[in-house]
């Protein structure tokens, strides 16, 4: 089982979050292989819905790591709970370059939801101007507890995210070597996935979080369909 993941960041309207998910549920209902995969839609937090759906489960782009209280513009425990929402995405490279999240935030974050048992992907990845990428991503599991059975690590390299590129096969291949060297159980790629490369790129890693290229739900349906 692979684990698919569509991060829809800032884009959509609460209405139109709606109607791209029932589009989506409306295609996956003819994929025949739709049951082998765990399937992930972050919609923003505005358009956040019950999780309620037959062939994906709904997630959390971010929460703050409270039940709830006076923490203006953030959303906490009780609003999941209240949404049956059981997946959360933590430490994505916009939230640590645009809104200054670092480690020691995520691993408050990390402790709060590994306790609140919720399903947690967490992001990692250097930027291009990083030259020892494993010491880099070491450094950013650093007080990450690896054996924590819903944790899910996500690299993305900063300098793939919408641009286009992408790491070689090869390249991919190596960093999930070394993230299974420092005790990562499961992890996916992101950056740049598409349909000509996520078939491959899921040859070897666990799944993929995808960005833009699964904002229409019928190319995303369409990508998982590649998905063996």
């Amino acid at each position: 089982m692979k684990t698919i993941a569509a991060n829809l960041k800032a884009n959509l309207t609460p209405q139109s979050t709606l109607s791209y998910l029932s589009v989506l549920q409306t295609e996956l209902d003819c994929l025949q292989n739709v049951k082998k995969h765990d399937i992930i839609v972050f919609p923003n937090q505005t358009s956040l819905t019950d999780n309620a759906y037959r062939h994906f489960e709904i997630g959390a782009q971010n929460a703050y790591p409270i039940h709830n209280g006076a923490f203006t513009g953030e959303i906490g425990q009780e609003v999941l709970n209240a949404l049956k929402i059981k997946h959360i995405m933590l430490g994505h490279s916009e939230r640590r370059q645009i809104l200054g999240e670092n480690n020691s935030v995520i691993k408050e974050k990390f402790q709060f939801f590994m306790q609140e048992n919720m399903r947690i992907i967490l992001c990692i990845g250097e930027d291009s101007s990083v030259s020892y990428v494993k010491d880099f991503l070491e450094l950013q599991l650093q007080h990450i507890d690896l054996s924590y059975p819903l944790l899910t690590i996500a690299y993305e390299p900063i300098w793939a995210i919408g641009s286009g590129r992408t790491p070689s096969f090869e390249d991919i291949a190596n960093i999930m070597q070394i993230l299974k060297d420092l005790g990562v159980k499961k992890a996916l790629y992101g950056g740049s996935v598409n349909k000509d490369n996520i078939a491959q790129i899921c040859s070897l890693t666990d799944g993929v979080l995808i960005g833009g290229a699964s904002l229409c739900p019928k190319n995303f349906s369409q990508m998982i369909a590649l998905v063996e």
